[in-house]
């Protein structure tokens, strides 16, 4: 997508106050194979048969139903959800940093217990300072072998850009081996959570990556997209205590 229309976009949502999905960034848009439309009275941000998210008015900051086209929206957002017949699409997850810190309670206690296994007995170290492609790529593959046979990895191209471009990225050493990505991006004031990629050998790493990702981004909320239709990732998530989890909707306008 042309750089020009995603800021156009994202700066309309701006300025209507739109609180932003998990998908509306400008690295995410920037990477994908989509256009900003508009007939006039309404912007949006097609590919494919779908427009990515709701509408946005042009001269107005109501959005009215007469001024847009027909459309399948694909993701809506939190203050804004246009349209009828909606389809559940994914839970959404916000999670504040500041709160991995104490992780006092009980709330906390599988994740706080899990989060300290894997670094006993380890000469670890996490930097921002970027691993060379090729640990990267044995990483990834690694982790892309380990899936059961007919899981589908989603969107494999922003994955792949995300984890080798993206300049929001994390790396975790054991010793001097890569064992774990964290790749995030923003649309402030929300940080996005991409991916976190660990190596599939290693218990509780997953868990101590994340908790390594939260402590660095200090005082900021932070989207962690959803679940997949996934139960097992989804009672993950929720055990990471959400300050929000928010139920996405599919509809037609």
């Amino acid at each position: 997508m042309i750089m020009s229309e995603v800021v156009e976009y994202i700066q309309r949502a701006k300025l209507l106050g739109i609180i932003p999905n998990f998908w509306l960034s400008e690295d995410y848009l920037a990477i994908q194979d989509a256009q900003l439309r508009s007939n006039g009275k309404v912007i949006w941000v097609e590919e494919g048969e779908w427009a990515i998210f709701p509408p946005l008015p042009i001269d107005s900051n109501e959005l009215k139903k007469e001024s847009c086209p027909p459309l399948k929206v694909w993701s809506d957002f939190e203050n804004l959800c246009p349209g009828d017949n909606a389809e559940f699409l994914d839970w959404e997850y916000t999670y504040a940093a500041d709160n991995f810190n104490a992780m006092d309670g009980k709330k906390w206690s599988t994740f706080r217990k899990n989060s300290r296994k894997w670094i006993k007995g380890r000469d670890w170290d996490y930097t921002h300072h970027p691993a060379p492609n090729i640990c990267v790529e044995m990483l990834l593959l690694k982790w892309l072998e380990s899936k059961p046979v007919g899981e589908v990895v989603h969107d494999q191209d922003s994955m792949v850009w995300f984890l080798f471009e993206s300049k929001r990225r994390g790396f975790l050493y054991d010793k001097d081996k890569l064992v774990g990505v964290n790749v995030w991006d923003s649309n402030d004031p929300l940080l996005m959570y991409r991916y976190c990629v660990t190596d599939p050998d290693e218990p509780y790493l997953n868990e101590f990556a994340r908790l390594l990702f939260y402590r660095s981004v200090p005082g900021r909320l932070v989207i962690d997209g959803g679940c997949l239709g996934n139960p097992g990732l989804e009672r993950f998530k929720d055990k990471l205590n959400p300050v929000k989890k928010r139920a996405m909707y599919s509809r037609a306008i």
